[in-house]
């Protein structure tokens, strides 16, 4: 079931979370950086093989895409302006799935801090796999 979000309700620097997967499992994170002079969306995402980019809201719900929900940014606008620089000084970086990919870049924007939930639970439940087969093969 898709939820409905209004996005003329966001603020630069909130983040996006859309499917990258069936069944929801591998999610795609961006960052909301505000509207043009003709009230076109815009946003900054780290695409796999393209790396942090700007992208339009066409561009972004390409192929259905929908979004699951968003986070919005806590803090002032200090730190709200700090966190827009953030995001654009980071375009152009590459994309690494492990150590920088979507999620990563979101939470650099987001937190000052480069992290992501995916991949540890992806690195944790591999671990566990192999432990377990290593552990069957005996």
């Amino acid at each position: 079931m898709n939820n409905v979000f209004n996005l003329n309700n966001l603020r630069p620097g909130d983040r996006l979370v859309l499917p990258k997967s069936e069944w929801d499992l591998i999610q795609h994170h961006v960052i909301y950086i505000g509207t043009d002079a003709n009230g076109n969306r815009s946003y900054i995402e780290n695409f796999a093989g393209k790396g942090v980019q700007l992208v339009n809201e066409k561009r972004l719900f390409r192929d259905g895409h929908y979004v699951t929900r968003i986070e919005p940014f806590v803090g002032d606008i200090f730190q709200r302006n700090e966190a827009i620089k953030r995001a654009m000084q980071l375009i152009g970086k590459p994309y690494d799935l492990v150590n920088f990919n979507c999620e990563h870049y979101a939470n650099t924007v987001q937190h000052n801090k480069s992290y992501s939930k995916q991949v540890n639970i992806g690195l944790v439940a591999g671990l566990i796999a192999l432990v377990l087969s290593i552990g069957f093969t005996r």
